[in-house]
């Protein structure tokens, strides 16, 4: 199958429109569902999703490296990230959360200075597929916007002190779901551009 053929770009956005749909509603269902902790708490469909996606992704770029040599040290960065996000997530249940973190960002540390003179090369072949768009964006989402927009100075503009923090709750949950989804979409976009890659390779 060719990847860039009308049929198959009108497949993605048919997928990927109902991958937003479900997000949505997995959201939605949190809102008409509070657990006993309150809306949007730790335990909800619209946090577990964000788990199950940053692990999935951490897994991905682990072997998209190992699979796809010419990208492996910014890959492999990546997926460590990914593993160290998926960590925080937990903080909740697991105290010292900032001791395996640190662990990991050892390993990067490392990472760098093994694969220094590898970087560059990986990044800019790694940032120059067009499935890069996609993992930026979805990046620039859940780690700066959500963040900004969920601030509790902007929702006390518009709510009292009483009922700011379920609306704050919400979006933030919210657009983090998002932007991690998107990331995923990058995931499989990433993918495609490998098995496509690999084709012209034996073509």
């Amino acid at each position: 199958m060719k990847f860039n053929t009308p049929l198959f770009i009108a497949l993605r956005v048919v997928v990927y429109s109902l991958f937003m749909f479900g997000i949505a509603q997995a959201i939605y269902f949190d809102a008409a569902h509070p657990m006993e902790d309150g809306y949007f708490g730790e335990i909800t469909l619209t946090e577990i999703f964000q788990e199950i996606i940053l692990f999935a992704l951490f897994i991905f770029y682990m072997i998209l490296g190992f699979k796809w040599r010419d990208i492996q040290p910014i890959s492999n960065i990546v997926s460590l990230f990914f593993l160290i996000s998926f960590i925080r997530e937990f903080n909740f249940i697991i105290d010292s959360w900032i001791y395996p973190v640190l662990i990991v960002f050892i390993i990067i540390v490392w990472l760098v200075f093994r694969d220094f003179n590898k970087i560059k090369q990986a990044t800019i072949t790694f940032f120059n597929q067009p499935a890069s768009a996609w993992f930026f964006s979805g990046f620039l989402v859940t780690y700066i916007f959500s963040r900004l927009f969920g601030r509790s100075s902007f929702w006390r503009l518009l709510y009292d002190e009483n009922n700011y923090r379920l609306a704050k709750a919400a979006t933030e949950e919210g657009i983090e779901l998002l932007g991690v989804a998107i990331m995923l979409i990058a995931a499989i976009e990433f993918s495609i551009t490998f098995i496509a890659f690999k084709r012209n390779l034996k073509s």
